[in-house]
């Protein structure tokens, strides 16, 4: 009996000190943004949902100025009331944490860029820098990424200028559709994600295997609709698998994606056509797929969504 009150005493006093510990690197009613060092960022994003950083430098007058602006919207965002592990709004200063700016490839100031279940997203944030402006990302990134189908009938009207992913599944609490969900999160500005549970989608696969299919952007691709043939129980495979099919080979060029594009420091091959004309678009996707394949590393493939644009 002396024995298991010590075990019980000691379990106690470690959980204690690991609770202790954690609040010491990270105590998420802070006000504004937590900061974020070599000693608490792993923590920090993976015990986080959803972690937004402004990676900053003492020495930058945009990162002075933009600081007080997201402090405050970091209190917005923990006034809100969001469930805890759902989001944290962190700041790291990359002269002190020169580790952490080299990990995340960051290389001018103030460099604003979100992260989903731990893993950083494709592109930095370029939206409004006003505390209203980062409340409403933070809402939007939280709100659930996968539509939801009552019918097939619904899926004959989806958008033939997008592309899709839609899994065909038994129901909501099943593991396969946790996976989906997360990869939804991760590409959710690459594709549109749809999901249909029981009688809605039992026409479509054998009931207990669930199934996830890609469908093209139509209107201005050749590409044929694909099923996914690889575990729905691992992220890394299926992610890796939508990213292939929704970062397609050319890619259009708009105003919100210009500067990153040009970020990525390579040629521009762009075809210019009238707006109407999508049959030149197809045409142009399918020779670049034939005969550039090779050089994607080498060019970025373009056209502008919208001719007036450029």
């Amino acid at each position: 009996m002396y024995r298991t009150f010590e075990n019980m005493f000691s379990y106690k006093i470690l959980a204690s000190a690991v609770i202790l510990i954690c609040h010491s690197f990270y105590n998420p009613t802070d006000s504004g943004a937590v900061q974020i060092t070599q000693n608490n960022i792993d923590m920090v994003l993976a015990s986080n949902e959803v972690v937004f950083i402004n990676f900053y430098a003492e020495w930058c007058r945009f990162s002075n100025t933009l600081m007080p602006i997201f402090d405050d919207a970091a209190d917005e965002v923990t006034k809100a009331g969001y469930d805890p592990g759902k989001v944290v709004m962190g700041k790291v200063d990359c002269d002190k944490e020169a580790a952490i700016a080299t990990r995340f490839h960051i290389s001018k100031y103030p460099t604003l860029k979100l992260f989903r279940n731990g893993s950083p997203a494709k592109k930095e944030y370029r939206g409004q820098r006003s505390v209203e402006a980062f409340a409403e990302f933070i809402k939007k990134q939280l709100t659930d990424s996968v539509i939801t189908f009552g019918h097939l009938k619904e899926l004959q009207e989806l958008s033939e200028e997008k592309r899709h992913i839609i899994g065909y599944m038994d129901r909501r609490d099943q593991p396969e559709y946790d996976v989906f969900r997360k990869v939804a999160g991760s590409l959710k500005d690459e594709c549109l994600f749809h999901a249909g549970f029981g009688d809605a989608s039992k026409q479509m696969h054998p009931p207990g295997q669930p199934i996830v299919v890609f469908r093209t952007d139509k209107k201005t691709s050749v590409e044929p609709d694909e099923t996914y043939n690889g575990s729905l129980l691992d992220f890394d495979e299926l992610n890796t698998w939508v990213q292939q099919k929704c970062i397609p080979l050319v890619r259009e060029i708009t105003f919100e994606n210009a500067e990153e594009l040009t970020e990525e420091g390579l040629p521009f091959l762009i075809l210019f056509h009238q707006p109407s004309d999508n049959e030149s678009v197809k045409k142009y996707k399918e020779v670049i797929r034939k005969e550039l394949q090779s050089e994607k590393r080498m060019l970025l493939l373009l056209y502008p969504y919208k001719i007036g644009y450029l």
